[in-house]
């Protein structure tokens, strides 16, 4: 069995969705159980701590997946890197991880899912979508000089780009459900070079 310790507190997200759809495409064979650490700061509690030891113990393989975040967020790789790998050696274990958008860069998995989105097919809603962000990020407070509005990021980006396409009333049901239909080839390349790293460790590291 494969554990993997995800960021995300719980299945019904486009986190869990998205990596669920890249293994079932690549590693169809591979047994896997997702483990819901509700955000980083949960890694090196008592539970998740106690629950990879458990899980090494009885012969599993663990794997952890984290955003890097950028240094804006008072993140990026190498202070995630870091302070994976100090608080680790503190508590005694190790486990291999992931660290989105691609195991080097500054970011977070929303990145990485929209390096593969079906830009080539739906180039007018990213362009369309691009003139909406490039205008409210100009949008200032004459009084002020102040911006008046915030941009959406880019998960909610991501999130307006499945809305907007003409699905059926059972994927649009999937969507609510944290379900981007990673799967459908219509708005996702899962065969894209983007998702290489994170094959790559797949592949090193599942059982």
């Amino acid at each position: 069995m494969n554990k993997l310790f995800i960021e995300a507190g719980h299945k019904n997200t486009s986190e869990s969705h998205f990596l669920k759809a890249i293994i079932k495409t690549y590693f169809p064979d591979k047994q896997v159980e997702f483990e819901y650490m509700d955000g980083l700061g949960n890694l090196f509690n008592e539970t998740i701590i106690n629950q990879i030891k458990v899980a090494q113990t009885e012969g599993d393989a663990v794997l952890v997946f984290v955003d890097c975040d950028t240094i804006e967020k008072k993140g990026g790789y190498d202070k995630r890197k870091a302070y994976i790998d100090k608080k680790s050696q503190e508590n005694g274990i190790v486990f291999p991880y992931f660290l989105y958008p691609d195991n080097h860069s500054d970011g977070e998995v929303e990145q990485l899912m929209s390096a593969v989105a079906r830009r080539d097919l739906h180039k007018l809603f990213f362009d369309c979508f691009e003139d909406y962000e490039n205008c409210i990020k100009g949008a200032k407070d004459k009084a002020t000089g102040e911006l008046m509005y915030k941009a959406p990021d880019i998960k909610s980006k991501l999130n307006a780009y499945i809305r907007s396409q003409r699905l059926s009333s059972r994927e649009r049901s999937r969507i609510g459900g944290g379900d981007w239909l990673f799967e459908n080839t219509n708005y996702w390349d899962l065969s894209s070079e983007k998702l290489k790293p994170l094959i790559d460790f797949l592949k090193a590291n599942l059982r």
